[in-house]
């Protein structure tokens, strides 16, 4: 079972993850396209590759598919019902340009580049860690569906510039179908299709070791790329803008408590409550900066709300899971 320690812990020593990111940065011994670049490799290759790697650790049944559905489901509603709630606190402010943008980081999470690491190192002994990652990739899928239509849709307010390309044709998606059709087609992990002490087993577990060294560099490149953006944002703007306040207030606790709501009470696996609370109760998205920049929109407040909304989710993350046990 999961203590508030070990949340706690887990979060804070996640985030020392990214200190040499910041030293670095602030040393200026990385170009100035390091943090993009670094993205780039974690969102197209590592993240990818974990996602297949994850389906290969577990074996095809019944219960693994009802709980896939339901985690997507869950999560799909629950975004829903916070589109609404922003929808509803911020009719007032619609014609302010930066609304958009402040609905878009309450609403999505940071699910991807902190989440799946800090369910990784939470997990990392217990045996549900296969299991957990796997409705990790369930999760992003769901957000990069939403991301690509009613986030742009939030951000821009032009229907017009949601590509369907996008929603579907992007890497998370991709790996969870190839993850998942290899899974129904051998219905094993690939491994076990050789006999042990062949050289087709030793030739397949070579491969899939060298996937798993791929899929481990998840945690470390994206708490480095968190270290470099938490170097460039000024101590001053993190203190004084109003806005990142009330973005990381829409994000760490009002979305983590419609998600408390949400599945505590349910009937499910743990595994299940598990995944879709932390990852939903993750600081804002680091894809608003470069949704902000890629819509003409204002970057340096995206950059400002992810850094202080990744600060103090050590607070808020620990204290709202204790929450949500006390209620399940």
């Amino acid at each position: 079972m999961v203590s508030f320690f070990d949340v706690f812990i887990t979060v804070v020593f996640l985030l020392l993850l990214a200190v040499p990111g910041f030293i670095f940065e602030k040393l200026k011994m990385l170009p100035k396209t390091a943090s993009e670049a670094i993205s780039v490799l974690v969102l197209y290759g590592c993240q990818p590759v974990l996602v297949i790697t994850s389906f290969q650790n577990c074996k095809l049944n019944g219960r693994l598919g009802v709980n896939m559905l339901l985690v997507a489901g869950i999560a799909a509603v629950i975004h829903l019902v916070m589109f609404a709630v922003c929808k509803v606190v911020f009719a007032k402010r619609s014609a302010d340009d930066k609304i958009g943008l402040v609905k878009y980081l309450s609403v999505f999470s940071n699910c991807g580049f902190m989440g799946l690491p800090f369910l990784q190192s939470l997990f990392s002994n217990g045996n549900m860690q296969e299991e957990i990652l796997v409705y990790c990739a369930v999760v992003i899928a769901v957000f990069q569906i939403f991301n690509w239509s009613f986030g742009v849709y939030i951000i821009t307010g032009d229907k017009r510039q949601i590509s369907v390309k996008k929603i579907f044709l992007n890497p998370v998606i991709i790996s969870i179908i190839i993850g998942l059709l290899l899974l129904f087609i051998c219905q094993r992990p690939l491994i076990e299709l050789a006999v042990a002490g062949s050289t087709a087993r030793t030739v397949l577990e070579k491969f899939m070791g060298s996937l798993n060294y791929i899929s481990n560099m998840v945690t470390p490149l994206s708490m480095f790329v968190i270290g470099i953006r938490l170097a460039n944002i000024p101590f001053k703007q993190l203190l004084t803008n109003k806005w990142a306040y009330t973005a990381t207030g829409m994000k760490l606790v009002v979305m983590p408590l419609i998600t408390i709501v949400a599945v505590a009470w349910l009937p499910i696996a743990t595994t299940v409550k598990y995944t879709v609370f932390f990852l939903l109760a993750m600081p804002c998205a680091t894809s608003g900066t470069m949704m902000a920049v890629q819509f003409g929109k204002d970057g340096n407040f995206a950059s400002i709300s992810v850094v202080l909304s990744t600060i103090l989710c050590i607070l808020t993350l620990p204290l709202l899971f204790l929450l949500m046990n006390a209620l399940a």
